[in-house]
């Protein structure tokens, strides 16, 4: 759903600046089951991924980055493929909705940084606690 999304915008957007330039050259891999094709310099993770995502951050090259899939942020972590962890808290209650982290084992976190983005929304920075 995300890729999809993102396919859709980003190649004809107008106004983006680097940033646009950026997520356009940038390699992208989707963790898929149904998508058959993928264009916008994209590859599909099928089968393993956890298999998959480990053997990419064996490569040499730039850090990987997840938008907007909780389940698949889920899974790395649940599988320890998650070197940090980024999340932006909005001043909002919502009261129902998925949640981020579902039930299951406990994760310890350790905040490396924050920054205040303004209207009350912060940018917390998180690494896993070696050995939890």
């Amino acid at each position: 759903m995300t890729y999809q999304g993102f396919a859709a915008y980003w190649p004809t957007a107008s106004g983006t600046g680097a940033f646009g330039e950026r997520m356009n050259s940038l390699p992208k891999f989707v963790v898929t089951t149904t998508l058959g094709s993928l264009e916008w310099n994209a590859t599909a993770l099928e089968g393993d991924v956890g298999a998959a995502v480990r053997a990419l951050k064996q490569q040499d090259g730039q850090n990987l980055l997840v938008y907007g899939s909780g389940t698949l942020v889920q899974t790395l972590l649940r599988l320890g493929l998650v070197d940090e962890l980024r999340l932006m808290v909005y001043p909002l209650v919502l009261g129902s909705g998925k949640r981020l982290f579902a039930d299951g084992d406990r994760l310890a976190l350790n905040l490396t940084s924050s920054r205040d983005l303004g209207s009350g929304v912060l940018l917390l920075t998180y690494g896993p606690v070696a050995g939890s």
